[in-house]
C-alpha cells in the first residue's frame, strides 16, 4: 500500500515539473525581443599624443640634393696664398691644388708647374681663377670686352680649351681582372674617376628638385643603394645620395614633407611597417578630409614603386606600380598607434639626415 502511494507522489512530481518546464520556455519565448543584425558603429579613435615635426620647417627638407656624401672640388681647399715664393726667378703669390703657381710681370699673370717650369707666359690674361683640379678660367682685362678663355692643365703641361672640350664627360665601362661584371665610373676630359657603380644613367633636369643648381646630373647604384653625381658648370661632381622616399604628412593639423634620403633609413621604415601586423577590419575607413594623415612614397628613384597613406584610425591605403604601369590598390587596418609611431619615427630619424653639408651648386648654364 505504501509503495503504491509512494509511485502515485513521484508521477505527479514528474507531472508538475514538465510543466514547469513549458511554461517556463513559453515565458521566454514571449518576452524576448526579435533577434536583428544591425551595422557595427565605429567607435571613437583614442591615440597617442604626437605633434608636427618641427625639423621639416628647415628649407633642406625639400632638397633632393641635401645628402652630400662627397664635394668633389671646393675653391677654399684648393687654393692658398703664399708668403714667400718657392721660386727665386719668379713672385709667385698663390699655389693651385699643391701643383702649380701663379706669378705676374707687368701686372699679367702666368702659370707655373711645381718644378718651376711654365705653363702659361704673362702677356695676355691678368687674372686666373682655378675652378676644377684641371682647369683655370683666365680672365683678360675688362675694357678688352673679350669673354673668359678655360685653360686646361694635363699630361704635365696645359693648353687653352672650348668649353665643349671641357665638358668632355663619358660613362666609362670597366672591368677588372676576370670579373664578367662590368662597372662603371665617370670620365671627365679623359680622366676616368676612382669611384666606381654597378650603373650610371643620366637624370633629367625636371626630375630634380633642389634650390641649388647645376649643369647635369646622373644617377648611380652600388647594390640597393642610389647616388646622383651632380657636375657644376666646369664638371667637379659632387655625390649626394639620392631619395628613396617623399614623406608627406598633416600631423596636429600642420602640413609638411621631406625625403629620406638614406637607404639604411628607408630599410628600416620598411621592416617597421611590416612589422605593425595587420586587424581585423570591421568598420569603413573615415572619409574625413580634416583628419591627419601620412604618405610615404618610394620607389622614386630606386626600388619598388609603392605609396602607403595611413590615418590616426589605423586605416592604410596602398598603391603599388606594376612593370607593366597597373597601379593596384587594397587598404589594410593596422593598430590604432601605429600612426603615431611613423609621425615620431620621422621626427627621430630624419633629421640626422639633414644635419651633413648642404649642397649649393653653381649657376647653371
Amino acid at each position: 500500500m505504501r509503495i503504491g502511494v509512494l509511485l502515485v507522489c513521484a508521477a505527479c512530481a514528474l507531472a508538475l515539473c514538465g510543466c514547469e518546464e513549458n511554461d517556463s520556455s513559453s515565458a521566454v519565448t514571449e518576452d524576448k525581443p526579435v533577434k536583428q543584425t544591425t551595422a557595427v558603429q565605429p567607435q571613437p579613435v583614442e591615440v597617442r599624443e604626437y605633434a608636427f615635426p618641427e625639423f621639416v620647417r628647415e628649407e633642406n627638407t625639400g632638397d633632393m640634393l641635401a645628402n652630400v656624401i662627397n664635394v668633389g672640388f671646393d675653391p677654399a681647399d684648393a687654393v692658398s696664398f703664399l708668403g714667400v715664393s718657392p721660386f727665386k726667378d719668379y713672385n709667385c703669390d698663390r699655389c693651385f691644388g699643391g701643383r702649380y703657381y701663379t706669378y705676374y710681370e707687368d701686372d699679367h699673370v702666368g702659370i707655373l708647374d711645381s718644378s718651376g717650369k711654365v705653363l702659361l707666359e704673362p702677356g695676355k690674361y691678368d687674372s686666373a681663377e682655378m675652378v676644377s683640379d684641371d682647369l683655370v678660367v683666365l680672365g683678360y682685362p675688362e675694357k678688352s670686352g673679350k669673354p673668359d678663355d678655360l685653360f686646361w692643365l694635363h699630361d704635365g703641361g696645359g693648353e687653352i680649351v672650348s668649353r665643349e672640350e671641357a665638358h668632355r664627360v663619358l660613362v666609362e665601362q670597366i672591368t677588372e681582372g676576370d670579373s664578367t661584371t662590368p662597372q662603371y665610373s665617370l670620365s671627365v676630359r679623359g680622366k676616368v674617376g676612382e669611384a666606381l657603380y654597378d650603373s650610371i644613367e643620366r637624370v633629367e633636369p625636371e626630375m630634380i628638385v633642389t634650390k641649388g643648381s647645376f649643369d647635369c646630373i646622373y644617377k648611380a647604384s652600388i647594390g640597393s643603394r642610389c647616388y646622383f653625381l651632380v657636375l657644376d658648370e666646369y664638371c667637379n661632381i659632387t655625390v649626394c645620395e639620392a631619395p628613396y622616399a617623399l614623406v608627406s604628412f598633416k600631423a596636429a593639423g600642420e602640413y609638411g614633407q621631406c625625403y629620406i634620403l638614406d637607404g639604411d633609413d628607408h630599410t628600416e621604415l620598411m621592416k617597421m611597417i611590416h612589422s605593425f601586423g595587420s586587424e581585423t577590419i570591421s568598420v569603413k575607413p573615415s572619409k574625413d578630409e580634416a583628419l591627419d594623415y601620412i604618405r610615404i612614397e618610394s620607389g622614386l628613384f630606386a626600388g619598388e614603386k609603392r605609396t602607403l597613406t595611413m590615418s590616426p584610425d589605423g586605416f592604410c591605403l596602398t598603391e603599388t606600380v606594376s612593370e607593366n604601369g597597373t597601379v593596384n590598390r587594397f587598404f589594410a587596418l593596422y593598430p590604432k598607434d601605429t600612426f603615431v609611431d611613423l609621425i615620431n619615427w620621422v621626427a627621430e630619424v630624419l633629421p640626422k639626415e639633414y644635419s651633413s653639408r648642404e649642397y649649393s651648386g653653381k649657376k647653371q648654364r
